[in-house]
């Protein structure tokens, strides 16, 4: 009985306050007949903005699927963690992107009176963001134990598959709680114009200040520890890789030495802005979103739900979301192996390489190989490369062609 009363008091609350926007606040009643809760033209910006977000994000991550999925090659146990990025990512702009737009732009819950619809929602979106930065710092820590450990065995297909299941399950489990609080209220109010009742989606934790630990407990898990892990990870890796730079390898021929060391430098290079890219774009992507929901969620101001902070919500949350776009791009344009597959399915041919015959190519490697020592079949193209043991290089190939 106590929760009919409380619920026949709000909904009385709430019918008393549209009636009296009337005339007090016509823009207020106009804004729940029409379900808006950010006027124009910033509600139009902000949808442009989203979708423009949400195509490229879909078309980035979906040609790293499809680049995985389509050739045994590419099929990798650490190629495994980019495409469980790209699917997190891909669900990120078709599922998150699209929810969170629809929570900002409207003043009630539209997806009609259905408890089960307002409770994975939430689970769905915050799923979602646990997956993509899990799989960031399992990427990281692949690598890292690669490189610095390059002894250790290996990683196979099985424990790469197992790895994935388990970062899925801990997503599940850290969003589990948004499940249990959400709630569908459903306010029995004739508006006019078919609308005869409201719906909102609520948090109603069991205890004060639920949702701000929460906040806390996600800013961490989801943001500090990873940033923490990738840092020093790819901090630890630059380093092993400058010390093997520097060891270089002896050669009896000056010209190889020096060619060599400058190939070498140039991929180092290469790799050390890889590596500080992927750090700095994680940390500036999602630091907005993070201290805006722990500063909204330790204070009790209603402000936060006024327009402008909505606006300023709406931007922040872009920010982190860009990151969805930018990983197809980090992990994947960035790697030699990736970008051949991307050409390829786009039916983008280099003029360069289409002068030379594939048996010319060949040919000129295997005189390259001749020269420079050892050569080792490259395990993508089949092809044989040269890879010296005792330098950086075969190191660098696992960032920026494995």
């Amino acid at each position: 009985m106590t929760n009919e009363t409380t619920l026949a008091e709000n909904t009385s609350a709430i019918y008393d306050l549209l009636e009296k926007s009337k005339s007090v606040d016509p823009e207020l009643y106009d804004r729940y007949i029409r379900n808006r809760a950010i006027d124009e033209p910033a509600c139009t910006a902000l949808i442009t903005m989203y979708s423009v977000l949400t195509v490229l994000g879909a078309l980035g991550n979906i040609l790293v699927i499809v680049a995985v999925i389509r050739k045994p090659a590419m099929r990798t146990p650490r190629n495994m963690f980019i495409l469980n990025l790209a699917v997190s990512d891909l669900l990120l702009c078709t599922v998150v992107m699209p929810l969170t737009l629809m929570e900002i732009i409207t003043k009630y819950f539209p997806l009609g009176n259905n408890v089960f619809i307002c409770k994975i929602v939430g689970p769905l979106q915050a799923t979602s963001i646990f997956v993509s930065t899990i799989s960031i710092t399992a990427i990281a820590l692949d690598r890292y134990q690669v490189i610095v450990y390059p002894t250790k065995e290996s990683l196979q297909l099985f424990g790469a598959v197992f790895i994935l299941l388990l970062i899925w399950v801990l997503a599940l489990l850290l969003a589990t709680p948004l499940f249990v609080v959400k709630q569908l209220r459903t306010h029995s109010i004739s508006l006019g114009k078919g609308i005869d009742e409201l719906n909102f989606c609520i948090e109603n934790w069991p205890f004060d200040h639920g949702r701000a630990y929460y906040s806390v407990f996600t800013l961490i898990i989801q943001y500090i520890v990873p940033i923490m892990i990738v840092s020093a990870a790819y901090l630890r890796i630059s380093y092993k890789l400058r010390y093997r730079f520097a060891t270089g390898f002896v050669s009896s021929d000056e010209s190889s030495q020096k060619g060599r060391r400058q190939l070498r430098g140039r991929r180092l290079q290469r790799t050390n802005i890889l590596l500080g890219s992927i750090a700095i774009i994680f940390c500036i992507s999602w630091l907005p979103l993070n201290l805006f929901n722990l500063i909204a969620d330790l204070s009790n101001s209603q402000n936060f739900s006024s327009q402008p902070m909505m606006i300023c919500y709406a931007v922040c949350h872009m920010m982190g979301m860009s990151s969805a776009c930018s990983n197809p791009v980090l992990y994947g344009c960035l790697n030699e192996n990736f970008w051949k597959e991307f050409k390829d399915i786009l039916c983008i041919s280099s003029e360069k390489n289409d002068n030379l015959g594939e048996s010319q190519k060949l040919s000129i490697r295997n005189k390259f190989n001749k020269v420079l020592g050892k050569s080792k079949p490259d395990l993508v193209t089949g092809v044989t490369e040269y890879q010296p043991c005792n330098t950086a290089s075969s190191d660098m190939t696992v960032l920026t062609k494995c």
